[in-house]
């Protein structure tokens, strides 16, 4: 079956076949068969139609559903017979029809994947990474777990706003030139000074005593507080807070009570569950450094702007839309003004990396012929319903229903394949 195929830089191939008069019309005798078995036809019995009845009478049907036809039957013939190239997606057929010697022709195009000149792991260094847990670490962990259990304590009656202390306040907020009345919280508790807190508050409650009054205005900015609105961030708002309390925070004592106030027999115990985290937390960032210096080291002198084209806009969208939903999540719902093209700007370096490191991935497994058991897979499917905090057997029939769990065999394929490469590399991982 003739064809021909023309590849171009960016992974993309043009293809274009042709079927003589003689295999068309074989294949239209076979559709006009199937036709004439179904078709009424005025003064015949069912079946019994001479098919140049049926095709005069239903010319237009059968060419529509034969133009389709040989369009597949090329497409399968074609992908029969080359192994050169593997297709990311289905073709476009851009030009397809009858010529007027009777034969077919389409021409199509389509993304494949690529195939790359990897460079040798032989010889290469992978960077010093300690997964060892320190004690210096293990004590900045308990100070941590000591500030999650902190209480706070009325302070003394002629005390002052400083840097650390919780105001209760009821507190007035207007957005200047709306139309709304202000938004009022009573005993609203601010952590003065705190990550997050519009430091215009935190400033103009430095001093303040209980029963003090005090205003702050917050300026029109391009990085919103957590939960304004675009409306708020592009307007003035005013703060009107009168101090009802300050309260000064009161560590716990690093101590066995600590421990045991979150379910451990004792500090011991604590302190052996925080080198377990810390150990598996470091083991899985050395692990990611080392992929990424040996990804770095295999796409050295790939061309990150010649990639599959749809390939790279599905990660793009893919980003945009968890960004999306990301600001959903906080109470930031898109709006008409929002720069799709600047976010497609912004995360179309990250998602091409990406899209090239699955590929470079995919090529090795194939190499190497790397394959997930079943049981692979459910282990896989066991940890992320650990660490959802639900059975198993739920989770996976959340992924089936979600239809998910395709994806989810792809990450545990790419896990075996990122475990492999890293052991022809020399890595021992623990």
């Amino acid at each position: 079956m003739p064809h021909q195929i023309t590849k171009h830089p960016d992974y993309t191939v043009e293809i274009t076949a042709d079927l003589d008069k003689a295999a068309v019309d074989k294949e239209r005798d076979v559709i006009a068969k199937k036709l004439r078995s179904q078709a009424h036809v005025p003064g015949f019995r069912p079946g019994k139609a001479p098919l140049s009845t049926v095709r005069a009478r239903y010319g237009e049907e059968i060419r529509e559903e034969l133009t389709e036809h040989l369009a597949g039957l090329l497409w399968r013939q074609i992908l029969d017979e080359e192994d050169e190239f593997q297709p990311l997606i289905q073709p476009s057929f851009e030009e397809m029809g009858f010529g007027d010697d009777g034969g077919f022709s389409f021409k199509a195009r389509l993304e494949v994947r690529p195939s790359f000149d990897l460079p040798s792991l032989d010889g290469i260094e992978l960077p010093d990474h300690s997964i060892e847990v320190t004690e210096a670490e293990i004590q900045g962990e308990l100070e941590g777990v000591a500030e999650e259990n902190a209480s706070w304590e009325p302070a003394a009656e002629d005390a002052q706003v400083v840097d650390g202390v919780m105001v209760e306040a009821d507190l007035t907020a207007a957005v200047e030139g709306s139309d709304e009345e202000p938004t009022t919280e009573e005993n609203a508790r601010i952590i003065v000074g705190a990550d997050g807190m519009p430091p215009e508050i935190s400033e103009a409650l430095q001093g303040a005593r209980v029963g003090d009054e005090r205003v702050a205005t917050r300026s029109p900015s391009e990085d919103p507080a957590e939960g304004d609105t675009a409306e708020e961030a592009a307007r003035s708002v005013t703060y009107t807070m009168t101090v009802k309390a300050i309260k000064n925070k009161s560590l716990p004592e690093i101590d066995d009570g600590l421990a045991q106030g979150l379910g451990f027999d004792d500090l011991d115990q604590l302190k052996e569950r925080i080198v377990e985290v810390l150990g598996g937390r470091k083991a899985s960032e050395r692990r990611d450094g080392w992929r990424r210096h040996i990804l770095d080291h295999l796409e050295e002198g790939v061309d990150l702007e010649n990639l599959p084209p749809t390939l790279v806009k599905d990660a793009v969208s893919g980003d945009i839309q968890r960004f999306v939903y990301h600001l959903a999540m906080q109470g930031q719902a898109p709006d008409d003004q929002m720069d799709y093209q600047a976010l497609r700007a912004r995360f179309e370096p990250e998602a091409r990396l990406r899209a090239l490191d699955t590929l470079i991935l995919e090529q090795l497994g194939d190499e190497w012929q790397i394959e997930v058991p079943e049981n692979d897979v459910d282990a896989y499917i066991a940890g992320e319903a650990q660490q959802k905090g639900i059975p198993p057997a739920e989770h996976k029939a959340n992924l089936i229903k979600e239809d998910r769990l395709d994806s989810l065999r792809h990450a545990s394929l790419m896990a075996a394949i990122v475990s492999e490469l890293l052991r022809r590399a020399g890595a021992e991982e623990d």
